[in-house]
């Protein structure tokens, strides 16, 4: 699925709009500073995985925060609205990359594009770091504050089978399984 400029230009400005709710400076200033990053941002490297187009990242972003919402009225949770918005919106914001540098770069193998589908690579010129602990390290370097469940949720994102996630078995907040579901739904629809 390539999204066109106008898709694009349309999910950037709905995006952008859903986090201007949270009145908060320092997304806000997260926003202003990395926007031509995140509207270009692909949600993966290859082709038959989810989202590997230009703004892809936000596409799915939207779609996540779409489907939290959606469970969290049809089961009764009761969670917030604004902590499903910053979870939902926010929860891979790591693929951006760092302060400067893109964590995704184009692929210029030609075989690497067409034999393996691989449209994007790593930058491997960035701190190696985890998904979130790179979503996480952003957040924190804007100032965006987090409650305890909207940090354990962003850390719990790509699931809790990684190692680094496992201690938190069994004790995840609902927020945390509200979000991965919704990611599993979202990647498993597209």
């Amino acid at each position: 699925m390539n999204l066109d400029i106008d898709k694009i230009e349309s999910n950037w400005q709905t995006y952008e709009k859903l986090l201007k709710r949270l009145c908060d400076d320092n997304l806000n200033n997260l926003l202003d500073d990395l926007a031509d990053r995140l509207c270009s941002c692909p949600a993966s490297m290859r082709i038959d995985q989810y989202a590997c187009t230009p703004g892809g990242l936000i596409q799915h972003s939207l779609d996540v925060t779409a489907t939290m919402r959606n469970l969290n009225d049809s089961l009764e949770l009761g969670l917030s609205v604004s902590s499903i918005l910053k979870t939902g919106l926010l929860h891979d914001i790591g693929k951006v990359g760092d302060i400067e540098n893109d964590y995704f770069l184009s692929q210029e193998s030609e075989w690497h594009r067409e034999k393996l589908g691989q449209m994007y690579r790593y930058n491997e010129n960035i701190q190696k770091m985890s998904l979130s602990h790179r979503s996480l390290f952003l957040l924190q370097h804007y100032g965006v504050v987090l409650a305890e469940d909207e940090w354990i949720a962003i850390q719990l994102a790509q699931g809790s089978h990684f190692e680094e996630n496992r201690f938190y078995a069994r004790s995840e907040p609902t927020l945390g399984l509200i979000l991965q579901q919704a990611k599993s739904l979202s990647i498993h629809r597209s």
